[in-house]
């Protein structure tokens, strides 16, 4: 996890994003996220696909459409969205057959990922978006329900 921190803080501000400014009845766009985190849209797009794929994002295709949450804020992890992003690059290192990386480096780097994905594992993203509310960000207000009869 550490090799990929770029990716995974990319991913998990994107996913935050999406969980801070969604809501019910509305999706967020690639093009909103890019203005808001200064992101090109063309480098968070194969993230949100990857994001879709693992189930942690759904996306609506048309106008309005855009990304929600696949499952509610309290049951997606940050370690769910660091193994969702990092499924292409698992076995980056496995060309990596000198000794000293096989039998030193990579159980140090083995070990160091297992107690980083213990601790983030326990991390919600519902925290993520309290936290966003007691610094006193603000959420966009949802659109008023009308129902005519």
């Amino acid at each position: 996890m550490l090799l990929r921190q770029d990716r995974a803080i990319t991913a998990l501000l994107i996913v935050t994003d999406i969980a801070f400014y969604s809501s019910h009845n509305n999706t967020v766009s690639a093009s909103d996220i890019s203005s808001r985190t200064k992101l090109p849209k063309r480098s968070i797009e194969p993230i949100l696909q990857l994001l879709s794929r693992a189930s942690i994002l759904e996306s609506t295709r048309g106008p309005r459409g855009g990304y929600h949450l696949a499952r509610p804020k309290r049951f997606l992890t940050i370690a769910d969205i660091i193994n969702a992003i990092s499924v292409e690059e698992k076995d980056k290192y496995e060309d990596f057959t000198f000794p000293l990386y096989q039998q030193i480096i990579k159980p140090l780097w083995s070990s160091i990922d297992q107690k980083v994905m213990k601790d983030v594992s326990k991390i919600t993203l519902q925290e993520l978006v309290k936290k966003a509310e007691e610094k006193g960000m603000k959420r966009p207000r949802p659109s008023a329900i009308n129902f005519i009869i």
